[in-house]
């Protein structure tokens, strides 16, 4: 079995944590509302939402293991299946989801700090910062020449006076066989 890269870490730990958010939800709707609001007696439209949501979040972590190649979906397990197309997008997605988590959190921080906040603040914040780090270094294929450099460079404000010599040289042998090429006419005085 192939170890398992950044992205996929990461993508297992979205689903994991969306999975952890929506237990309470379905299992147990009466302690939720208790916890958020004095201890009354549970509506039906308030355990409808909170089972709805849970179920919602469920089918999230289960889109999100499907559609960044997690769950093979060609049934292919050794690893040979192609790059999956939707696994930047969903990337992104959940990136984003985390980061809006993260915030609402963070401002509802303000009015005083409670165990439940404080912990969704960290998990959001910590997968936010994770896909933030995939979406900049863990997406693409790497891209280096066969000398070890890293294409994606352009060498500002640093020039690669290597490069620049290879290129002057080049251009030198260039013009010099064009010269060799281009035949001599004499010119005849009349």
């Amino acid at each position: 079995m192939a170890t398992m890269d950044a992205f996929q870490w990461y993508s297992v730990a979205s689903s994991a944590y969306f999975a952890l958010q929506a237990v309470p939800l379905l299992l147990s709707p009466k302690l939720v509302i208790s916890l958020l609001a004095e201890p009354r007696r549970l509506m039906q439209g308030e355990a409808y939402i909170c089972r709805s949501f849970a179920l919602l979040l469920l089918a999230f972590a289960a889109i999100n293991l499907l559609l960044t190649g997690i769950i093979p979906l060609d049934g292919r397990s050794d690893g040979t299946s192609q790059k999956n197309p939707y696994a930047f997008p969903t990337l992104t997605i959940t990136t984003a989801y985390h980061m809006c988590t993260a915030f609402y959190i963070y401002t509802q921080l303000s009015s005083g700090w409670s165990f439940a906040f404080g912990t969704g603040l960290i998990c959001s914040g910590v997968l936010f910062c994770f896909g933030i780090w995939n979406v900049v270094f863990g997406s693409q294929e790497k891209l280096l020449s066969k000398m070890g450099a890293d294409k994606r460079t352009s060498g500002f404000p640093f020039a690669n006076s290597e490069s620049a010599k290879e290129i002057k040289r080049e251009a030198k042998e260039k013009d010099k066989s064009k010269r060799r090429s281009v035949p001599r006419t004499t010119s005849s005085r009349a």
